[in-house]
Order: C-alpha cells, then sequence, then structure tokens
C-alpha cells in the first residue's frame, strides 16, 4: 500500500534539486563571466605592453640609426681634423703660395669626404682670378667656370660660409652656385685675411644621397682659416724677402760710399799730415835762428842794449819758446799717426816715474797753494812704457789740472793694479768741463770757452798728444767732469 505522504515529497525533492541545480548554473556561469573577464584584462595588459615593447623597439631603432649617423660624422670629422692637421704642418714649413696648395690634391679633398670642387684665388682689387686647386673639372669646365665668376661676380656675393642643397630652399645665388659647379650639394667658404678676400673654396658632391653637413662647413672654415693665414704669412715673408734684398742692396752701395770716402779721408789725413810736419820743419829753421840771435843779444855779444831792448828780447825768448814747443807737439802727433815715432819701451817703475814729474810739477801747484797727493802701492810690478813719452803724459795731466784749478784746490793722483795693466787717475777739485765738451776734448787745437782759457793762451794740442801717446802704448784714455765739480782723466798702462 503506497504512503501518499511519501508520494507529495517527491516533487518537492525534485524541485529542490533543480533549483539548487540552477543556483550551481549560474554561480558558475557568474564565475567564467569573472574568469573570461580575468583573462580579457590580462589580454589586453598583455596587448599594451606588446605594443610598448614594440614602441620601444622602434625608438631603440631610431637611436641606433641615430647614433650610427653621429659616429659616422665624428669618424668623418676625426678624419678631416687629421687631414687639416697634417696640412697644418705643410703650410706651416713654406712659405711659397706654389708650395702651399700643391699640398691640396685629390686625395685630400677626398679624406675631407668630397667628390670634387676648386680653390679660386683673387688678384689685387680682385681684377686677377686663379684656380690654384681643382679636382673633378676639365680643362674646358674650368675655362667656363672662370667666364661666370668673372660675368656674375659670384666672389663678392659670398661674404660668410654657406650651405647649398638641392633639397632645401634656395635663392637665385645658391642655384647659380649649384649650376656653376654641376654638384648636389656643396660649401661655398670665403679665405678672408685681415677684412681682404683673398679667394673662395668651392667643395660638394654629385650624388644626392651624400649630402654636405653643417660640420664640414666648420671644417672647411678651419681650413680656409689656414689657407688665409699661409697666404698672409707668404705674402709678409716675400715683401720681407724683397726689403731684404732692397737693404742689402742699399748697404753695399753705402759701404761702397764709406769705402771711397775712407780713401778720401785717409789721403787728406796724410796730406794734412805731411802739410804739418813740412811746415813745421820750416818753422823750426827759422825760429832755431830767432831765439839763437835773441840770446846773443841778451848776453851783449855784441854790445850793451838798453833795458827795454832787453825786456823785448826776453819777450821774444819766450813766445820763440812756446813756438817750438808747438811745433814740437805738432811733428810728435804727425809722427805718431803715421807710426813713424818709434815707442822705446822698457820695464819701468810707474811711481817712479810719477815721482820725476811731481817735483818738476811741485812748485806751479805751490804757487797756487794747491794740494798735490799721490795713492800708488808701495810694491807694484813693472809697467812697460817709453819713459820720456809716458812722462809728457804726466806733465801735460798735472800741467791741466794746475791751470784749471783755483787757488788751495786739490790734485790726486791714483794707481791702481789690473789683471794685465794699470789703471791711473788724475782727478782735480778745478772748475770742470760742461758735458757738451767732453766729447772733443781730445780733438786737436779744441779749446773749452771758459773763464781760464780766455786769460791763458794755450795750442789745444796737449790732450791730443797725451791720447796718441796712451793709445801707442796700447792703452786707453777717458775723461769725466762736471761743471764746478772737478775733472777726472783716466788712462791705462800695460804691464811688463
Amino acid at each position: 500500500m503506497v504512503n501518499l505522504n511519501s508520494i507529495s515529497i517527491i516533487p518537492i525533492i525534485i524541485s529542490g534539486v533543480i533549483f539548487f541545480s540552477f543556483v550551481y548554473l549560474v554561480i558558475i556561469t557568474e564565475r567564467q563571466s569573472k574568469a573570461r573577464e580575468k583573462l580579457q584584462r590580462s589580454l589586453e595588459k598583455l596587448k599594451k605592453a606588446y605594443d610598448d615593447l614594440d614602441e620601444q623597439a622602434k625608438i631603440i631603432v631610431k637611436k641606433d640609426l641615430e647614433l650610427n649617423k653621429t659616429q659616422e660624422d665624428l669618424d668623418k670629422k676625426l678624419n678631416s681634423l687629421y687631414t687639416l692637421h697634417k696640412l697644418s704642418k705643410a703650410i706651416s714649413t713654406t712659405f711659397d703660395t706654389e708650395k702651399l696648395f700643391a699640398q691640396i690634391d685629390k686625395s685630400f679633398i677626398s679624406e675631407l669626404g668630397f667628390d670634387k670642387g676648386l680653390f679660386i684665388l683673387t688678384g689685387a682689387q680682385g681684377q686677377k682670378l686663379s684656380l690654384p686647386v681643382t679636382v673633378g673639372y676639365s680643362q674646358e669646365t674650368l675655362e667656363k667656370i672662370k667666364e661666370v665668376l668673372k660675368k656674375k661676380d659670384v666672389l663678392s656675393r659670398i661674404h660668410q660660409p654657406l650651405l647649398v642643397d638641392k633639397s632645401l630652399s634656395y635663392d637665385s645665388l645658391n642655384k647659380e652656385l649649384l649650376e656653376t659647379f654641376a654638384l648636389a650639394s656643396l660649401c661655398a667658404v670665403p679665405i678672408i685675411s685681415q677684412e681682404a678676400a683673398l679667394g673662395l673654396i668651392i667643395l660638394g658632391n654629385d650624388l644626392p644621397y651624400a649630402q654636405v653637413t653643417e660640420g664640414d662647413l666648420e671644417i672647411l672654415s678651419i681650413l680656409a682659416g689656414q689657407i688665409a693665414s699661409g697666404l698672409e704669412n707668404a705674402r709678409l715673408y716675400e715683401e720681407l724677402w724683397n726689403s731684404h734684398q732692397d737693404l742689402e742692396k742699399r748697404v753695399m752701395q753705402r759701404t761702397r760710399e764709406l769705402e771711397l770716402a775712407n780713401e778720401k779721408l785717409t789721403k787728406l789725413d796724410k796730406i794734412k799730415s805731411d802739410f804739418v810736419s813740412a811746415v813745421s820743419h820750416e818753422l823750426r829753421t827759422p825760429l832755431t835762428s830767432i831765439k839763437g840771435y835773441a840770446s846773443i843779444l841778451m848776453a851783449g855779444k855784441l854790445g850793451e842794449i838798453p833795458e827795454s831792448v832787453k825786456e823785448r828780447l826776453e819777450k821774444v825768448n819766450k813766445h820763440s819758446d812756446s813756438l817750438v814747443k808747438l811745433v814740437n807737439d805738432l811733428l810728435d802727433i804727425s809722427r805718431i799717426e803715421r807710426g813713424k815715432i818709434g815707442m822705446k819701451l822698457e820695464e819701468l817703475g810707474l811711481k817712479e816715474i810719477i815721482d820725476e814729474v811731481v817735483d818738476i810739477i811741485t812748485p806751479q801747484a805751490k804757487e797756487k797753494k794747491i794740494q798735490l797727493s799721490v795713492d800708488a802701492p808701495k810694491e807694484i810690478p813693472l809697467c812697460l812704457a817709453d819713459r820720456v813719452q809716458l812722462g809728457r803724459v804726466f806733465t801735460n795731466l798735472l800741467g791741466n789740472a794746475i791751470k784749471f784749478t783755483p787757488e788751495k784746490g786739490k790734485i790726486a793722483i791714483s794707481v791702481k793694479e789690473n789683471e794685465d795693466h794699470f789703471n791711473i787717475e788724475v782727478r782735480d777739485s778745478g772748475i770742470g768741463i760742461a758735458e757738451e765738451n767732453l766729447a772733443n776734448i781730445f780733438e786737436e787745437f779744441y779749446r773749452v770757452d771758459n773763464a781760464v782759457n780766455q786769460k791763458v793762451k794755450g795750442t789745444g794740442l796737449g790732450l791730443s798728444l797725451v791720447k796718441r801717446i796712451v793709445e801707442a802704448h796700447k792703452g786707453r784714455i777717458w775723461v769725466e767732469s762736471k761743471l764746478g765739480e772737478g775733472t777726472k782723466f783716466s788712462f791705462t798702462i800695460p804691464k811688463a
């Protein structure tokens, strides 16, 4: 017997199963939807990551290409700079324009990275045009280029470095340059020295893909500067060489003129010396007679003479002595100049000679109350000199010192020993000599215009004779003086 309660429960169970199945299906579907969404998001992330990687790869490739291009440009620039360095060394070793441009050949242009080009030079005022360097052009084409350059005056229109390329926009000048030089791209750089245009460098390439760059323009600007410097150095060297040649000609001409003048002076000097010698000899004879007759008359050998006549005869005798001294000095100077007076050189005691002259001069010094002193070592080596002539040197110098030193003045003689000679000084506290007169003090017949010389007559031969005697001893003499501060004569005499 079927239980009705059990039958009524079955539908409920089935409905529950269906419900739970539906719920489970909904849950599963929801989970699958979420999983798909999650997967979709992952796919989108992967796609985005892939796109980013792709973009980065493109950037890397682009950067790599840019780096390669930069590296190529750097390599090209380094190679160009090295090439310029070699040229610079060559330019610095020559001052010849032809040799300078001989260094720039096809290989040089190629190393700079150009197919062809030329260097254009202008002469004075741009009248003369020359092409010292040409690469890639026939002679016929070069003649046409010259005609175009002259006709259109292209050079004067380019004042700064210019980069020209067919792919770029360009004006009439750029178009003329490309057509004239038959290039796809080129660099035009003026050669300028001290604001003067010397010429133009044109270098470029035939092929469109081998374009010139700003780096090429920089390199050519450096090259233009080097060439301008080389041309300027060559010009300066040529001017210097021409000046040197002209100077040499002038020196030779002047030397010849001086030689002729010296020959004339030598002849005149000989004539003068001969004249002085002859006149002196001619004067000596009558002077001897005059002095002799005056002495006879004064001695009363021809009878007694009045006192007034005797005084006048004494004056004649005194002046005769002065004339005889003058004649002897003139003769001695003339003989020394011509080397006809022989110095009797012997070993002498310098102190002994000084003492002899001082003994003779002392009475004149005492008359003017002048203090006369000698400062010389007691034991010094002997000197090599002519006793008589060296005595004349001291006599003249001390005589002058006494003459120009006022009363109660001082005169000092000092002797210092050096390695191979003696240095002798004669110093006084006299009136001194003006600076403008010092240069002429040893000239013949020269007398300083001062109060003493205006009162006391003299010949002006004493110091000239002293100088010649000292020089004949292979010594030298000089003077130092200031007005009102005295005078110092210094001279040297060799040791024995």
